[in-house]
């Protein structure tokens, strides 16, 4: 009955090692569809007229398929994962697809947001700021914590098997885990490390994001370590010596006219794709 999806077209445009593409991809492997990747570059291509009109605001990932082009990654991940009713990755009832629904919103919220905030400045993706990169921590560790409590009588994240939770969530923590939190980090989640290992040791998951060494040294702050620039006071002059009163003339009101310096050029988000003058962090090594 779904041979059909053997001859379907879907092609995904997506920047390499997108994690929000991950869960597309892992979502097509359980589902065994087949999805075109061309090579594909951020702040080239997806600012062309014809791809702002698969995605207005000229973000990936974006799925083209037979009736049209998808934009938002979880939009993109519900529909590839809707491909097929028996994998049951949307759940096994409607409650259960509420529940899957449920940890999706939570993933995007409260692991995503701080997760990246944390390790973007890392990969040279974000500029570097200590107070904001801590607060990230933080937070990811509060997040962590709910889904621990949650993950402590299950195997899975909603029922008995594989669903779209799984796979955003996992995909969300494949970063933050290989790049920024050690094994101190780690150890208050055992029920969350043991998940997300039976989650990336299996075939679908593998297929996509290979075999994911966790941290053991956290990546090092980047040079120039917090951005937060501190504006030093200029010294006062000295007053000078006073002269003897002359003769009071008018006044003459000189207006400064100067134009105030440019703002600093603010780096393009995707630098980290940069072909002319491209970042250390290897790309590649998502793969890793």
């Amino acid at each position: 009955p779904y041979s059909i999806l053997f001859i379907m077209s879907f092609t995904l445009y997506t920047d390499a090692g997108n994690f929000r593409a991950f869960k597309v991809l892992v979502a097509a492997e359980y589902n065994s569809v087949e999805i075109a990747i061309p090579e594909f570059a951020v702040g080239t291509d997806n600012v062309t007229p014809a791809f702002l009109k698969k995605s207005p605001l000229g973000r990936v990932p974006v799925l083209d398929t037979p009736q049209g082009s998808l934009f938002e990654s979880n939009a993109i991940a519900r529909y590839v994962a809707r491909l097929r009713s028996d994998t049951e990755l949307l759940g096994a009832s409607f409650f259960e697809s509420a529940q899957v629904d449920t940890w999706i919103d939570f993933c995007s919220h409260d692991i995503e947001l701080p997760a990246t905030l944390w390790y973007y400045p890392y990969l040279g993706v974000a500029p570097y700021n200590a107070q904001l990169t801590n607060k990230a921590k933080g937070d990811l560790a509060k997040s962590l914590a709910i889904l621990e409590a949650h993950m402590a009588t299950r195997t899975y994240v909603v029922g008995h098997k594989v669903t779209l939770a799984d796979i955003t969530l996992v995909s969300a923590l494949v970063y933050p885990f290989k790049f920024v939190a050690d094994a101190s980090y780690r150890a208050a989640f055992p029920n969350v490390m043991r998940w997300f290992n039976t989650c990336v040791n299996q075939s679908q998951f593998e297929a996509v994001i290979g075999k994911v060494v966790l941290c053991e040294t956290p990546l090092a702050v980047p040079a120039g370590g917090d951005k937060k620039e501190k504006k030093e006071k200029a010294p006062k002059a000295e007053k000078k010596a006073e002269k003897p009163k002359e003769e009071k003339k008018p006044k003459v009101v000189e207006e400064d006219f100067d134009e105030p310096a440019p703002a600093p050029k603010v780096e393009h988000p995707f630098k980290i794709m940069d072909k002319t003058n491209p970042t250390p962090f290897s790309m590649d090594a998502w793969k890793k």
